[in-house]
This record gives structure tokens, sequence and C-alpha cells, in this order.
């Protein structure tokens, strides 16, 4: 069994724009780090467009706060912003499945980090 998602073709173009890196923290939440970078992603799982916003045309974008474990797993996911609350469980139940090389700090050590992620749902119109 493949363990790659399979998108529908019927009129999904869901795309995910991984990192708004506008917040990144390190260590104690609240505490900005200056010296971290954009946390890389090295596996992404897509979300499942919902049915029955797939069939009433709903779009939308849901940014995530999301906490990246030492890991790179991502421990923990909150809701900053909604178009629709039937998409948010859909990009959470994604990006809760997406990972990351692990964020280090400074001196090298790897830390946990919190950074904002926005995951795009459209609808391919051109499809019927």
């Amino acid at each position: 069994m493949s363990n790659r998602v399979r998108l529908s073709s019927a009129a999904l173009v869901c795309l995910v724009a991984g990192l708004a890196a506008a917040s990144l923290w390190a260590g104690t939440p609240g505490e900005p780090s200056q010296a971290l970078k954009e946390p890389t992603l090295v596996h992404k799982v897509p979300p499942q467009y919902p049915a029955d916003a797939k069939k009433e045309g709903i779009e939308g974008v849901v940014v995530l706060n999301a906490v990246i474990a030492k890991d790179g797993s991502v421990r923990e996911t909150s809701v900053k912003q909604a178009a629709d609350p039937r998409l948010v469980e859909a990009a959470r139940t994604a990006v809760a499945q997406w990972r990351y090389e692990p964020v280090r700090d400074k001196q090298g050590e790897v830390v946990e980090a919190t950074i904002t992620v926005t995951v795009r749902f459209r609808l391919d119109k051109s499809k019927k």
C-alpha cells in the first residue's frame, strides 16, 4: 500500500503555501530568537478537501501556529485565522503529519520552534 496521498482530480488544487515564517520562536514560547532561520520542510502531506466544502465551492486560507518539536515533528497546532471552519480540521490534520529538519539555535543546539503555516484551499474551476 502506498503512503502517498492521492488528490482527487475532481477540481482539487489545494495549494499549501508552506511557511510564512513571519513568526519564528525557539526555546521559551513568546521569546523571539534572532538567530533562527526558516525551518526546512522535509515531508509534506496535502490536506484532504472536505467533501461538503468542496461541493459548495468553498475556498479559503487557514493560518496555523505550529510548534515544531526537537525531532522535527509538529507537536501541536493552533488556529490563527480561518476563512471557513470546515477547512480547519483538514489543514490541522495535514500539518500534524509534516516533518521538518530539527531547528537549531545560535549555539547549534536543537530547540523547539513555533512557526506560522498558511494552507490554501482552492478548487480548480476549469474541471467540471
